[in-house]
């Protein structure tokens, strides 16, 4: 019974990247420490300060940059992957539409009006075409 309530699902599951807070908060203690240590030693020994302040900045910056990065990349992905699924399924709807009306207009040909019937065809997907690259491109066609 319960494997049917399980749906089949086209994407992997996401793993939930967890923050290791600990780290995050150490690295910035740390860090601030460092640079504490080495202003308070900037009188008697100029060369220790540079040193400390430099480990301190280090520290400072793998807290946000390497223990964060992974949430701010996979939070990018996940906004970037959902705006290319809409306007997939956009496009997926216009070709659709553009299918009933080439369909339609088929639907009654004979052999008498097959070139007409292909001028027709011909002037829907220009515009179709014209349509998408004009969406596309902000309005501004590359043929001019």
């Amino acid at each position: 019974m319960a494997e049917e309530s399980v749906e089949a699902s086209d994407e992997p599951a996401a793993t939930r990247f967890r923050i290791r807070w600990g780290w995050f908060v150490g690295c910035i203690v740390l860090g601030l420490a460092a640079i504490l240590i080495g202003w308070r030693v900037a009188s008697s020994m100029g060369y220790l300060a540079g040193v400390l302040a430099n480990i301190g900045t280090t520290l400072l910056l793998v807290g946000i940059v390497v223990l964060l990065e992974r949430r701010i990349i996979d939070n990018a992905v996940r906004v970037v992957r959902s705006a290319n699924e809409r306007s997939n399924e956009a496009l997926r709807t216009q070709i659709r539409d553009l299918e009933d009306r080439l369909a339609a207009v088929w639907k009654s040909a004979s052999a008498e009006d097959v070139p007409a019937k292909k001028a027709e065809t011909a002037r829907l997907t220009d515009e179709f075409t014209k349509r998408i690259v004009d969406e596309a491109t902000g309005g501004e066609s590359p043929r001019g």
